[in-house]
């Protein structure tokens, strides 16, 4: 197995969590599609690693909802299924209304700062970057939100089911209609935050989540492939 854009890991980043951060990009980028077999030893002979650092990895991206461990079959891409999607935008839609709500509250002019320079990017890469482009700087976004309520826990369990809704977001560009909707819930968003109104920033992020699981499943097959006219 040869990584695309991959040689070996840096001597620096030869540990579990780097080799986790090149596998989940893999992901994220669809060079690794759905279903397809992670063997431990040709990951560790593609990344120049010992087989150690890749197992812990897998167990880390297992947690993270982006890979499946099965008895006997070794490590998979996961693939994701409409209910999948049902579950983590519900999920989403009530873990990311509380941060939204919390970071009115919490938030920092600095915090504000990175956000809006997030959005910027956002935008940028809404209208030419690839469906990975895309999905990562939507991610920056959402990241920074629950970064600015200063809850470490509350930061882990988003970097969790963000993940997992990145692995499937990245397989389609959202068209220009579906763009312009999302720049605009996501301003509203960002003026709520500004003005410090945690309760309407949390309905705000709430209506944004669940448009947003609305497109997946309008576009989306059970193969685990995004369907986009």
């Amino acid at each position: 197995m040869q990584l695309v854009g991959r040689n070996a890991v840096p001597l620096s980043q030869r540990t579990s969590e780097g080799v986790a951060r090149v596998l989940r990009e893999e992901i994220f980028s669809g060079n690794l599609q759905p279903g397809e077999p992670l063997p431990e030893r040709a990951l560790a002979e593609s990344l120049g690693v010992s087989r150690t650092p890749v197992r812990e990895a897998l167990f880390t991206l297992q947690s993270e909802g982006l890979v499946e461990l099965t008895p006997n079959r070794g490590a998979t891409v996961r693939t994701i299924t409409s209910q999948d999607i049902v579950q983590i935008y519900s999920l989403r839609a009530v873990l990311e209304a509380y941060a939204a709500g919390e970071a009115a509250r919490t938030r920092t002019g600095a915090d504000l700062d990175a956000l809006v320079d997030a959005q910027a990017k956002l935008e940028r890469v809404g209208l030419s970057g690839t469906a990975g482009d895309q999905a990562l700087a939507d991610l920056a976004f959402h990241k920074l939100i629950s970064d600015a309520t200063g809850s470490r826990l509350l930061q882990t369990i988003m970097g969790q089911v963000l993940a997992f809704t990145v692995s499937y977001r990245s397989r389609y560009s959202y068209p220009a209609e579906r763009t312009a909707i999302a720049t605009e819930q996501h301003r509203g968003i960002l003026e709520a935050l500004r003005a410090q109104d945690g309760p309407l920033a949390e309905r705000l992020m709430r209506e944004h989540v669940e448009s947003s699981r609305a497109f997946a499943l309008a576009h989306f097959d059970e193969s685990g492939h995004a369907v986009v006219p």
